[in-house]
């Protein structure tokens, strides 16, 4: 069979069923094969980028793998682009790119839109390569597939030359139905003697704290129950870091806030004084340098146990007291079994003083509109009330993430999502867009500044050609809101004005719905019009300028310091 047939074959076979890209020369022997199967959707994009987007919503959201394709030359460097979100979220993701004939290629002899993928691709993925000989389709899919999939999870990237493609080769029948068991095994478990050195030190902390990351979610719905029942064990505050929003649910009350420090000063505070943190499936990312960047010799007195299935996470940010390699989930399950009948003794006060500052916190933050414009905080808990804990929803933006984070909660794992590890603004929209097409029977929606909705709002042109429903809210304050800000503290701004742009209007040029929203107290209505809609819709709402209580410790995050 061609290149193109073997490669559609084997990752039908293995579970692969969304495909984002588009139609572009070099790949059309991929899109005729696509063409043939009916139960492998693909998605036609209007800026490849868009497809790395919707294939990292697609894993964000299920854990699943799915597809993005980008052309020969601008093709993959679009690709590229919004692809480095899913190594920086460490998100499994297939991109396959299509290259020129490899006999006016490496080295190079002119031939248009030529790039050495390979090179490009090689440090934003967990691993790439370029298929030379076409019998080593499958070997090399496999290879991709475990490489995405085992371990701590990440992009993965194949360039496939157009004569490897359209070529037709030999290839064994168990090879290309090889199912994924069969070259991906199960994830590891703890050592019982680790548990029991956790047990210990929670026996001795008097100040400890649970930190759930994007592993513990990653893990799957049991791991996040376990979850639950281990902070209600320990009795002690728990935090969600960005990658894990809706571990723990954000009502719970052991939760101090979600999303790192943008939760709240009783996270910064509940990080810089517990005695004991135990994080499972964290990176450590600058969302939790509440003291700015990680140093050894800050908290000598504190002890940190660091929980990842990558052996090399473990102590990469901070030292530990303890690293275990294990899936976040088993590492809870077993640690829940064996606490069972351990006396725990946590300061009486620890608990109660933290969630009273985080009780203080929320209640000391001022909603009242900003010069007749909409506070954006006031915005997020309007939008909050219209927004299910099973509906999905995309936060995209600084500004609009931050404010966000807090009022429109996340109760529910795998339904609240954000950028962080590379903060790509953008990816909102065709996330979302995504999302609604795997659960066509769940609601989505897209928080959004004006800002990061203007990098891809051609996708509005995708939702209608393809019947996708996403409801967008745009925080509009007419600018680079934090940007601006940051430029008036130094007496100077420039490129900032984002003013007169009518998103409501674009939305219907597009064949969506759109309207404006000038006063909070009309959202119910415009919410109503928008529920009811059979199109995806835009709200272009405008919103003031406020900085959020923790933009101080998120400039400090990343600072310069020895």
């Amino acid at each position: 069979m061609s290149g193109a047939d073997a490669v559609v074959h084997i990752l039908h076979r293995v579970g692969i069923r969304s495909v984002f890209g588009l139609a572009s020369g070099k790949l059309s022997p991929l899109f005729k094969a696509l063409s043939t199967r009916d139960d492998m959707r693909f998605i036609g994009v209007r800026h490849e980028a868009s497809a790395a987007f919707m294939a990292s919503g697609i894993a964000a959201a299920t854990g699943q793998m799915a597809l993005c394709l980008g052309e020969t030359g601008p093709g993959g460097l679009n690709l590229l682009s919004a692809l480095g979100g899913a190594w920086a979220n460490h998100l499994p993701v297939l991109a396959i790119t299509s290259s020129n004939p490899s006999a006016i290629m490496h080295p190079h002899r002119g031939a248009f839109s030529s790039t050495d993928n390979e090179s490009l691709f090689r440090h934003l993925t967990k691993w790439n390569a370029r298929v030379t000989v076409g019998e080593r389709l499958p070997e090399l899919i496999h290879c991709a597939l475990r490489e995405a999939l085992s371990g701590r999870p990440g992009p993965v990237h194949l360039d496939i030359p157009a004569e490897i493609l359209g070529g037709i080769f030999r290839f064994s029948r168990a090879e290309l139905d090889a199912p994924m068991t069969s070259f991906i095994g199960r994830p590891p478990a703890p050592h019982a003697q680790d548990i029991a050195v956790v047990v210990d030190l929670l026996r001795q902390a008097r100040r400890p704290l649970i930190v759930a990351g994007g592993g513990v979610a990653r893990s799957g719905s049991d791991a996040c129950a376990a979850m639950v029942r281990l902070l209600d064990r320990v009795g002690c505050p728990g935090i969600a870091t960005q990658m894990g929003l809706g571990v723990i649910p954000q009502d719970h009350p052991q939760c101090l806030g979600q999303g790192g420090f943008v939760g709240g000063s009783a996270v910064v505070e509940a990080m810089q004084q517990a005695d004991l943190v135990l994080a499972f499936g964290c990176r450590f990312s600058s969302f939790l340098w509440v003291d700015g960047p990680p140093r050894w010799d800050d908290r000598p007195d504190r002890k940190l146990v660091q929980i990842d299935i990558d052996p090399a996470a473990l102590g990469h940010a901070l030292p530990l007291t303890l690293g275990l390699t294990s899936d976040a989930g088993l590492a809870i399950e077993a640690l829940v079994q064996a606490l069972s009948g351990v006396e725990l003794y946590p300061a009486p006060d620890w608990l109660p003083g933290l969630t009273a500052k985080r009780d203080a916190y929320r209640a000391s933050i001022d909603l009242k509109d900003i010069d007749g414009l909409i506070h954006p905080g006031a915005l997020a808990q309007g939008v909050a009330r219209f927004i299910g804990p099973d509906d999905l929803v995309t936060l995209d933006g600084g500004h609009t993430s931050f404010w966000s984070n807090e009022f429109t909660p996340a109760l529910v794992p795998s339904t609240r999502f954000h950028e962080p590890g590379m903060s790509h603004l953008g990816f909102g929209l065709p996330a979302a867009l995504a999302m609604a097409g795997h659960y066509p029977d769940r609601r989505v929606f897209c928080l959004t500044g004006d800002g990061a909705f203007g990098f891809n709002l051609q996708e509005l042109d995708t939702a209608r050609r393809y019947g996708l429903k996403v409801i967008t809210i745009i925080h509009n304050n007419a600018s680079w809101g934090v940007i601006r800000a940051a430029q008036n503290k130094h007496g100077f701004e420039i490129g900032t004005d984002l003013d007169g742009t009518d998103y409501a209007a674009i939305a219907r040029a597009f064949g969506c719905h759109g309207e404006r929203l000038e006063r909070l107290e009309d959202l119910d209505v415009v919410m109503a019009r928008a529920l009811a809609a059979d199109t995806s819709v835009v709200i272009d709402a405008r919103v003031g300028w406020s900085p959020h209580p923790m933009f101080p410790t998120f400039g400090a995050s990343t600072a310069h310091r020895l």
